[in-house]
């Protein structure tokens, strides 16, 4: 859904990559089993980590087929094959879709309210689809933190800490929904940081958009309604870097017998992560030069 949390593939084994990308199409294909082929269209790289993440965690069978699609129909290409861990990122990926074209309906106006409408029945139908298959309890909790974090943002709170640990508390309840024990409490961890940082980032790649449109940023309002400067730019990286510490720790404790996910998870959490949080970075830097 934000397309923020991506692997660095250059640091990847080409067998670890292979596996990430047969995840990534695999979820493509469970979506338009379980969801419908037009949820297809919202599938980003954040819920193929969920799906490496938990790979790790759970001890679902996985085995790939080498298969042909509609993207790429000249060339069979490694995809993992349909497995409840994909399954269940496809519903959980139907849930936080609906809920937030809901809230664009709500908040938004011009061509992306307009989109919302169009889009709304399809996520609807996808959603009705993940409550049939068990998961009202994940949508309860997702539609109750959202309008806990509407409520905090309409409040203009010149904080990004605040609204970014709601934004986390949702992450974990996806990410660990189902689970029990210690990969519970691994997940709950790895939700939570997860969540923050994709909030601050998103905040951070949303500030000219939002500054133009007089919409609510926790970022532009703790910089009394101005963009940061590069050393304030440096704080707010640094800031991005420590959100994922305790993501290290959790994962510090995992014990799993896949060593590859493992590999593709760190990789997600330690160097992609942090190489798109840089590139928004230097583009804001960037423009305070000019």
């Amino acid at each position: 859904m934000f397309g923020y949390v991506k692997v660095n593939s250059a640091e990847l084994k080409v067998k670890e990559y292979e596996m990430y990308r047969g995840a990534y199409c695999g979820l493509c294909r469970s979506m338009g089993k379980c969801t419908g082929q037009c949820s297809r269209m919202t599938l980003s790289y954040d819920f193929a980590f969920l799906a490496a993440l938990r790979l790790c965690l759970e001890n679902t069978e996985i085995s790939f087929s080498q298969r042909r699609c509609f993207v790429h129909p000249l060339k069979k290409r490694s995809v993992m094959d349909a497995n409840p861990v994909l399954d269940y990122c496809a519903h959980s990926a139907a849930i936080l879709n609906y809920h937030k074209i809901k809230d664009d309906l709500a908040d938004e106006r011009g061509l992306k309210r307009l989109r919302a409408r169009l889009v709304y029945p399809f996520v609807a139908h996808a959603r009705k689809k993940a409550l049939t298959a068990g998961l009202g309890e994940l949508d309860g909790a997702v539609s109750g933190l959202l309008a806990l974090l509407a409520d905090t943002e309409a409040q203009g709170l010149s904080s990004v800490d605040t609204p970014a640990a709601i934004f986390g508390d949702i992450l974990s309840e996806i990410v660990s929904f189902g689970l029990d024990g210690s990969r519970r409490l691994i997940a709950v961890e790895i939700g939570r940081a997860v969540g923050r940082w994709i909030y601050t980032v998103d905040a951070l790649d949303d500030m000219s958009e939002d500054e133009k449109k007089g919409r609510y940023n926790p970022i532009l309002l703790l910089y009394d309604g101005r963009r940061p400067k590069d050393g304030e730019l440096s704080l707010i990286s640094d800031a991005l870097k420590a959100a994922l510490v305790s993501a290290e720790s959790a994962m510090d404790l995992m014990d799993t017998d896949r060593a590859a996910f493992r590999n593709i998870v760190e990789n997600i959490l330690f160097l992609g992560m942090p190489d798109t949080a840089e590139r928004i970075i230097g583009r804001e830097r960037d423009k305070s030069e000019t």
